[in-house]
C-alpha cells in the first residue's frame, strides 16, 4: 500500500472489523506525523498502532530485516516475541528494539534512509569523478571500490 492517503483508506476499510485491543502495524516508509495522527485515530477506536521502520532490502527479505517499531508500547509488548523471530539475528540478539512513542519508529527509518541515500550519492559522485575526470577503467574502478569496501 502506498504511503499517505491509500494507507488511511486501507485502515478505514479493515478497522471496522477489528476489536478493541487489536493492533495495526504499518511497516511502510511513512511520514512520522501521519503515524502520530493515525495513533490518535486508532486510540479513539480502542485500537493499538505501531509505525514500524523496516530495513534490509534484498538481504533483509532473505535473512530477516532490521525492525524499528514506534508507537504503542502495549502493541510492541504484545508482539515482541514474533518480531524477534522475524528480525535479522546477530551475535547479541534480534535486530529489533522498541524505538519509542508516537512516530519515532518511522522517524528513525527516515533518518536511516537519509544517511543511506547520502552515502549512495557520495559513491555515485566518486565514481563519476574517477571515471570521467581521472579516466579510470571499469577494472580500475572495481579494484578501488573493492578496496574501499574493506574499510
Amino acid at each position: 500500500v502506498k504511503a499517505g492517503a491509500p494507507v488511511d483508506q486501507t485502515i478505514d476499510a479493515f478497522s471496522e472489523y477489528m476489536e478493541p485491543g487489536d493492533c495495526i502495524i504499518d511497516g511502510g516508509n511513512e511520514w512520522y506525523q501521519n503515524t502520530e495522527r493515525r495513533i490518535s485515530e486508532a486510540e479513539q477506536k480502542g485500537l493499538l498502532y505501531l509505525g514500524m521502520g523496516v530495513s534490509g532490502g534484498e538481504e533483509g527479505a532473505r535473512n530477516g530485516p532490521s525492525l524499528m517499531p514506534g508507537g504503542s508500547f502495549q502493541a510492541y509488548d504484545n508482539i515482541k516475541d514474533i518480531l524477534g523471530k522475524v528480525a535479522a539475528q546477530v551475535e547479541d540478539g534480534p535486530c529489533v528494539t522498541y524505538i519509542g512513542e508516537g512516530g519515532s519508529g518511522n522517524f528513525v527509518k527516515m533518518v536511516h534512509n537519509g544517511i543511506e541515500y547520502g552515502d549512495m550519492q557520495l559513491i555515485s559522485e566518486a565514481y563519476d569523478v574517477l571515471k570521467n575526470v581521472g579516466g579510470l577503467s571499469n577494472e580500475e574502478l572495481a579494484e578501488i571500490f573493492t578496496e574501499w569496501n574493506r574499510g
